[in-house]
């Protein structure tokens, strides 16, 4: 069976994945290191340009600052190899047919020893850099041109305009319907993507807010901000009052400002765990919790009176990761060291002069101040030394007019077809899932009954090339999980699927997120949790305190194993076992889907969480989202023997199933 990818023009790109086609643009001509691959560049199509190509006998590219190849040996297994991409080097399918990268099975993974009942494929790695921006070219604009001089009345609005929106609060995973206003990542990721190849943007303002996010879709927004930016276009940042969180996502703006009265609070991270157990002791409830996983410490809370070792080993490093790359980022965008970041922090600024003076911030300016500046920016017109009245007239009555802006809900309604974003007759599809993980549920929650129809749809439309597993889940009912992960894997028999983790895919978000081929993720995203736990209240001394007495009639030796009005005896044993057994299914599914041995899964699967960069470490997502901007995009890089770019589309699910 052969394997293809595809990526497209202009757009964020990053990605080699098994069954899907992609054209690269490299340097004109470029010869791997090992023996073949010849690459010339032929001519140009839109904005990328067309090469003829000879396979390498290694079947495997490493494209990084020039194109090599390589084949990896595996310690447990025959020669394998390892797709790395670069996103310097990824872009899109070619119009007219040109050849497409050719991979075999055997080239993405070693071979993997089943788990018993469960078929092996492979594991593609995956690995990407920043992205960089692909200029269009001048047959490109014309076409953007012409289709914008055509486009509908609503969606037309004037040059050296400037994209407007307000960041705060919660930001949805799911896309916005036309007559919901509220912000999702879908809408402010494509905005960004589109106006970096608009010629009538002239730049971004964004207003940012307390945010109810977590720091994998910060960090998404942020790669769609560094896209934005990288276009040459400057984006503005205003900001009354926010904290680390906030702060870190205005670094990625090329300027920031605040009001002179603006509260920002950058006093560190803090984060922790309560327990409950004095509590329950004292009102007679005992906690009866068998876990599996050193790590697992979601019965802790009503286990233990304080953290357990284990439980601060893994939330310390994952503070950590986050302290690391806010202190990264803030120096690098501010141009301070690593020190001068930790200083300033460590002194508990709030004066706003102190961080102007510090270079913190770009000004303090009030809102209206600011508009001012981007009226200028818009109209071209500054005030100047020897001007005219006349000049000084119409440079008045220029900047007395409305700010040229374009709000977010009314950009969204632009197609991106008109930049060469999308097209095609095939779909992508984004099926979003969110919430916990339970098996029966009428609110916010993800459930077989709301997914499995939808996965068993998407397997039979002959209109669907691929689908993209989007999970923002902290997991739940072990069951449910596992029925969806059966199905989620039915379908990628039939055509790819790709995980893209949100916030959080941990314990039963993962189990969903591991039936796909491959998996990405944000570097914060908070991932793993391989692990089981289980239990029951036993509520006799509560039920003694109250006068409330209860009698159970049983037959069989087991029947009474969750009653509530007493503990384990004998049914402990059969408790522990069935806790065991579904640890051991979990484990062994979770290392065939990552290609490794079940006793290094065991290693880590212990029910510990990790930040997306430490996941990837130890195997867990296949990539981080550094190749791969946002789930927004995935349909730009994954498609089949497709002469263009498939159209995407999101699913929205019954209210039932998922949000």
């Amino acid at each position: 069976m052969s394997m293809k990818a595809n990526c497209r023009p202009g757009a964020p790109a990053g990605v080699a994945i098994s069954t899907y086609r992609e054209a690269i643009p490299l340097l004109p001509a470029t010869r791997c290191q090992g023996s073949g691959w010849l690459l010339t560049r032929q001519r140009s199509v839109g904005t990328l340009p067309r090469y003829i190509r000879t396979p390498c006998s290694h079947r495997v590219l490493h494209r990084g600052a020039a194109l090599r190849c390589h084949a990896e040996q595996q310690p447990d297994g025959p020669s394998s190899s390892t797709v790395t991409v670069s996103q310097q080097e990824a872009a899109a399918a070619n119009s007219s047919g040109a050849t497409d990268l050719q991979l075999d099975d055997t080239a993405t993974g070693p071979a993997v020893s089943p788990a018993r009942g469960v078929a092996a494929f492979p594991a593609v790695v995956l690995e990407g850099e920043e992205l960089p921006f692909n200029a269009p070219t001048e047959k490109d604009r014309f076409w953007t041109n012409l289709k914008l001089a055509f486009a509908l009345p609503w969606r037309r609005f004037k040059k050296d305009s400037v994209l407007t929106f307000t960041l705060e609060g919660e930001v949805s995973d799911q896309s916005r319907t036309f007559f919901d206003s509220g912000l999702s990542i879908p809408a402010v990721c494509g905005a960004l993507q589109k106006a970096a190849l608009d010629p009538r943007i002239q730049g971004v303002a964004i207003e940012i807010g307390p945010l109810g996010i977590g720091w994998g879709k910060v960090q998404e927004i942020k790669r769609h901000i560094d896209y934005f930016r990288s276009s040459g276009k400057y984006v503005v940042a205003w900001m009354k009052q926010g904290a680390e969180k906030e702060y870190y996502l205005a670094t990625a703006c090329s300027e920031i400002y605040a009001p002179p009265t603006a509260y920002l609070s950058l006093r560190g991270f803090v984060t922790g765990g309560a327990f409950l157990r004095g509590v329950l002791d004292k009102v007679g409830v005992e906690p009866q919790v068998k876990r599996i996983g050193a790590y697992k410490s979601a019965g802790d809370q009503l286990l233990r009176r304080d953290m357990a070792p284990e439980q601060r080993e893994q939330l310390s490093a994952i503070q950590g990761d986050v302290v690391e790359e806010f202190l990264r980022q803030v120096a690098a965008a501010r141009g301070k060291t690593r020190e001068e970041v930790v200083a300033f922090i460590e002194e508990g600024v709030y004066d706003m002069e102190k961080f102007k003076s510090g270079g913190w911030v770009t000004d303090l300016w009030y809102e209206d101040q600011l508009l001012e500046e981007l009226k200028m920016r818009t109209t071209g017109l500054t005030p100047k030394q020897g001007e005219t009245e006349k000049e000084k007239e119409k440079r008045e009555k220029a900047l007395a007019a409305p700010l040229r802006r374009v709000g977010l809900r009314k950009y969204s309604s632009v197609s991106p077809s008109a930049f060469g974003l999308a097209g095609g007759k095939k779909r992508i599809v984004v099926l979003r899932t969110a919430g916990a993980i339970v098996g029966k549920s009428t609110g916010a929650a993800i459930t077989p009954d709301g997914v499995i129809p939808r996965l068993r749809a998407l397997a039979k439309d002959k209109s669907v090339a691929a689908v993209v597993l989007r999970v923002d889940s902290p997991g739940g009912d072990a069951l449910s999980a596992d029925l969806m992960w059966r199905e989620i894997r039915q379908l990628d028999a039939v055509k790819p699927v790709i995980a893209s983790m949100a916030d959080v895919a941990a314990s039963g978000g993962y189990y969903m997120a591991m039936a796909a081929r491959a998996i990405v993720a944000e570097p914060l995203t908070i991932t793993g949790s391989i692990g089981v736990v289980t239990g029951k209240f036993n509520l006799a001394e509560l039920y003694s305190k109250i006068g409330y007495h209860k009698e159970l009639i049983g037959w069989g030796r087991f029947a009474k194993l969750l009653a509530d009005n007493q503990g384990f005896s004998e049914e402990e044993e059969l408790f522990d076992a069935s806790a065991r057994h579904a640890y051991a299914s979990f484990r062994n599914k979770a290392a065939t889907s990552r290609g490794m041995e079940v006793e290094d899964m065991q290693r880590v699967a212990q029910g510990r969480v990790w930040s997306g960069g430490a996941a990837r470490k130890v195997r867990l997502p296949a990539s981080m989202c550094a190749a791969l901007p946002s789930q927004h995009h995935l349909h730009l890089h994954i498609h089949k023997a497709m002469r263009r770019s498939p159209r995407s589309q999101t699913t929205r699910l019954p209210r039932s199933g998922l949000t």
